[in-house]
């Protein structure tokens, strides 16, 4: 079941990532920067801000006690996801949205699908399989299927572009414009990188174990105490062969150091998260690690278009039209959805959750794209072999999301 609505949750993020940009087909005075800049605004900082706040008042008390190499090795993963969409807006004008597209998509996927299976993310993405175990050819092959798809996107895209207008050099800046589409593809996996890298330690420090609450316990080598257990209304959980252990109103870390101390374990082997607890059905602490995690990323899309609009002296034009300013909120507020989606299905899908659960996103996200370009007329007058191309490229995606479901299967 659990796996079920992790695909679920990873599609439909997918889905709404990339068909992100919607309301820009409705706007008539905000340019790229406006938008950008108030859905960047909304998006990362105040949407998942507020809510953090709000559903856990000890936020702040809980970051700090987060290692702080946790949260820097996350926000410089951020920040480099914010330098890919630079660098995206930038080789779009020099090779074309198709190529660019393509490029960032095809190496973002193969980095956030590989890089967890080498090197092993926090939590329950440490035990992932290695890329050479079945499940890690299964996602290579998924990846392969996956680029093929995205090549024949982007061909769809040259031949939609020389049907709908003429085709026009880029006057020399070809080279450089690939040379950023390259880099941004490569840094583009960063957001979700930032989450598979930090989730586990800001999580267990959010989340505030209540009466009637099932925790998952899960102690290294020990399956005889692993599972899952209710907290019983005196605030103990009983373990097998134990006394009950006092965990109501305590964090998971602070249950997790107790369950491990009553087992005799060392400080050290505590430390190094022998024990660990899990609050299920806790559905905001999601959004408490996009919150910390994406300052990186928020500083440099927030400078962007702030200094795109400081050159342009049109900061103005963002009390030109309400409605605009409106719809530049919506793409904020989807933005936040999705990647809170995205990372509540890759938890649901477990250990292998961060290379598949992504793989299903990219995907997912290019078929959105696509969906919301057919939906928007970009494709009506396009005919022939250009249509043939990205009806095929939609049929590889969903193939190659199937493999990855299915690669999360484990063997009989």
């Amino acid at each position: 079941m659990e796996t079920a609505l992790g695909i679920l949750a990873a599609a439909a993020g997918g889905l709404a990532m990339g068909s992100l940009v919607w309301p820009i087909k409705l706007m008539r005075k905000f340019q790229f920067e406006h938008w950008w800049f108030l859905a960047m605004l909304t998006g990362l900082i105040v949407v998942p801000w507020t809510i953090t706040l709000a559903a856990f008042p000890h936020a702040i008390e809980a970051y700090r006690d987060v290692p702080a190499s946790v949260l820097i090795k996350a926000n410089l993963f951020a920040a480099c996801w914010g330098v890919a969409n630079v660098l995206f807006a930038l080789s779009v004008v020099r090779i074309g949205v198709a190529l660019t597209t393509a490029v960032l998509t095809g190496l973002g996927a193969s980095v956030t699908v590989t890089m967890p299976m080498v090197f092993k993310g926090s939590g329950l993405f440490r035990d992932a399989p290695g890329i050479t175990s079945r499940a890690g050819h299964m996602v290579l092959v998924a990846v392969g299927v996956m680029l093929v798809g995205v090549i024949l996107a982007s061909q769809a895209g040259f031949g939609r572009d020389q049907q709908v207008r003429k085709h026009q050099s880029k006057s020399g800046s070809f080279l450089i414009g690939l040379i950023m589409a390259v880099i941004a593809g490569i840094t583009s996996a960063g957001i979700l990188l930032a989450f598979v890298y930090s989730q586990a330690p800001i999580v267990a420090r959010m989340s505030i174990l209540h009466v009637g609450q099932n925790v998952k316990v899960t102690v290294a080598d020990r399956e005889d105490v692993s599972g899952i257990y209710a907290v019983l209304p005196d605030g103990k959980i009983a373990l097998p062969k134990m006394s009950p252990i006092a965990v109501g109103g305590m964090t998971a870390k602070a249950a997790a150091d107790k369950i491990g101390a009553a087992l005799g374990l060392s400080q050290r082997q505590q430390e190094r998260e022998q024990v660990e607890v899990e609050a299920q059905g806790d559905v905001l602490v999601q959004f408490s690690v996009w919150a910390v995690v994406l300052l990186g990323g928020a500083l440099v899309n927030l400078i962007f278009p702030a200094f795109l609009m400081t050159k342009n002296r049109s900061w103005g034009v963002l009390a030109s039209s309400w409605k605009e300013v409106a719809l530049s909120l919506i793409i904020g507020v989807q933005f936040c959805l999705a990647i809170a989606l995205v990372g509540k299905g890759m938890v649901l899908l477990g250990i292998l959750g961060a290379s598949v659960g992504a793989g299903i996103q990219q995907a997912m996200q290019m078929i959105g794209g696509q969906g919301l370009g057919f939906v928007s007329g970009e494709w009506r007058d396009v005919h022939g072999r250009p249509r043939q191309q990205i009806y095929a490229a939609i049929v590889l995606l969903v193939v190659a999301t199937t493999i990855m479901a299915f690669s999360n299967t484990p063997p009989r």
